[in-house]
């Protein structure tokens, strides 16, 4: 009796006690659906400060170049390189921009220019510029909802922007893109943290394609000075911190160091982008780990970075009866005369604003000259220091193939120096694509499935934690590519989650070292577009060994 008395006792003092201790275990283990009482804000906003309207460029057909062309980069750059404020809006329009809007019974949904994992867009852009006719020089947060700028700071305060970059050529406008990381860890946790690089890429892929389309020369910026970029947008690099810099137009001479570091930290408050924020250790360690401190540390990433060179393997790899060029027919044999360029998509303009996520696929086949011409589209070169060749020295490129036209269904790989597909090994992988794409049926009915890859071990070694931000975000400009082609041939496109193991493990030994990134399935849309149950046969067996199954033997 005195004993159960004594514990009674204990039991109903503080929160220490084990009853305290069981009452936040229950909380904890509650099974809800995401808390929509602390969801982040999906716009930025500067209540105090007036919106300036830019050109309605949303009532125009957009960029006419042929989306195709625009991914490859064909024509890109004029003679003369001028940056009007019209073609500035067009490029943020089009890569960022609310395109159209559809009311809900529970309110109005919104539609943008790119796609974004759970629809959460985490990324914010703010425009540093000189003077544009219709804009004087300064710093702008754009906002998408609207199409606006708000005016942060006054004057001509390019040199900042440059000097953290590395490069003080006098762009007429540069472009920086920062990750506010609650909006995606609200819904995906942890694992967030790479979806918001993801994000950025497919923002990236858009503007890439519209600046090809309008002539203005872009130079993308992975490196660069984390610190001179905080305090100068008035945001902490912790919440929301720069991710991307993207410098547009021709360079018309060079811009002189300014005195000091930056200017004074920002002043002017935004809404309040972390409020009910929950902290995710990972995230904000690795997050820590990776931004460049010094111009020293970018002066070292920049030749890291560009020092990096193609895998022997594909150089290695020949090509033989198992591998299928791109350019090549009907009998699978290569065509030098092949012009896959030549492929008809929709305009640019049109292919954005009509965009959007497939959530079901017929399996129906995809023609054979639709699939080889947007993946060669997607392995264009890039920008960035070295990255102007493509993507390879640091992705890869793998497929499912269900049902393309005149190509055996089975797994392969995608080799950038022979520019073709390896076959690594036939048959009929459509309950795996569902699996592997976290038991989905978009993958399975996909006429071919996307798996975008990296060697994360290798990045870490030679580019650390910067790195893989970096590998995070190129994969997302190559996930944003196939998005914009397939949807340009009428084709769909989405992105997916995955088991980041059982993608390697299926595609290996060819994929040993090598870790899934992003997924994007592809094909002819189904009817009615929505999401199909799914269940694999693998998951089924994994459900029944899990429950004891040939453990009783």
């Amino acid at each position: 009796m005195a004993y159960g008395a004594e514990m009674y006792t204990m039991a109903t003092t503080g929160n220490d006690t084990p009853a305290g201790i069981a009452l936040r275990f229950n909380e904890a283990t509650k099974l809800q659906y995401i808390n929509l009482d602390n969801k982040p804000p999906l716009y930025k906003v500067y209540p105090g400060l007036r919106a300036i309207a830019l050109p309605n460029v949303a009532e125009g057909p957009g960029p006419a170049m042929p989306t195709l062309a625009a991914i490859r980069g064909d024509g890109n750059g004029d003679s003369s390189g001028q940056l009007t404020l019209e073609k500035l809006t067009t490029l943020l329009y089009h890569a960022a921009a609310v395109i159209r809007r559809r009311q809900l019974s529970d309110g109005e949904v919104h539609y943008r220019a790119a796609a974004s994992a759970g629809a959460l867009y985490p990324t914010e852009i703010y425009v540093v510029c000189g003077d544009l006719e219709g804009l004087r020089a300064g710093v702008y947060h754009f906002n998408p909802r609207d199409c606006t700028l708000a005016r942060l700071r006054n004057g001509d305060l390019r040199r900042w922007v440059a000097s953290a970059v590395g490069d003080h050529s006098a762009y007429p406008a540069t472009l920086v893109f920062t990750t506010v990381f609650w909006r995606s860890a609200w819904k995906y946790r942890e694992r967030g943290y790479r979806y918001c690089y993801w994000d950025l890429g497919t923002i990236a892929a858009n503007l890439l394609a519209t600046a090809n389309a309008e002539s203005v020369p872009v130079k993308l910026n992975l490196g660069f000075v984390d610190r001179m970029l905080t305090g100068y947008f008035g945001i902490d690099g912790v919440t929301e911190a720069p991710s991307l810099v993207a410098s547009l137009g021709t360079p018309d001479g060079l811009l002189t160091d300014g005195p000091g570091d930056v200017p004074g930290a920002l002043t002017q408050e935004s809404n309040d982008l972390s409020a009910g924020a929950i902290e995710y250790p990972m995230s904000a360690e690795v997050h820590a780990a990776s931004p460049l401190r010094t111009h020293e540390d970018l002066a070292g990433w920049n030749r890291a970075v560009s020092g990096a060179s193609q895998s022997e393997k594909d150089e290695l790899d020949g090509t033989g009866d198992n591998f299928r060029p791109l350019r090549s027919g009907a009998d699978g044999a290569f065509d030098s005369n092949i012009d896959l360029s030549a492929h008809p998509s929709s305009p640019l303009g049109e292919c954005v604003r009509s965009r959007g996520s497939t959530r079901r696929f017929s399996r129906d086949p995809m023609p054979w000259e639709s699939f080889r011409s947007v993946v060669d589209a997607a392995g264009s070169g890039i920008n960035s220091p070295g990255l102007e060749n493509g993507y390879s020295p640091t992705l890869g490129l793998y497929f499912i193939v269900n049902a393309v036209e005149g190509l055996e269904p089975g797994a392969y790989y995608y080799n950038p120096f022979y520019n073709g597909l390896r076959l690594l090994k036939s048959g009929d992988f459509r309950e795996m694509s569902g699996h592997l794409g976290f038991e989905q049926a978009l993958p399975a009915d996909a006429a071919a499935v996307a798996f975008i890859t990296a060697d994360l071990a290798a990045i870490d070694r030679d580019l650390g934690a910067r790195g893989y931000r970096m590998a995070q975000t190129i994969a997302g400009i190559i996930g944003g590519r196939l998005y914009l082609g397939m949807h340009s041939l009428g084709l769909g496109a989405t992105g997916l989650t995955f088991y980041d193991d059982s993608v390697t493990e299926f595609f290996s030994p060819h994929a040993a070292g090598q870790s899934a990134v992003f997924v994007v399935p592809m094909g002819l849309p189904g009817t009615p577009n929505r999401v199909r149950p799914f269940r694999s046969q693998i998951a089924v067996s994994l459900d029944s060994r899990a429950r004891g199954a040939g453990q009783g033997e």
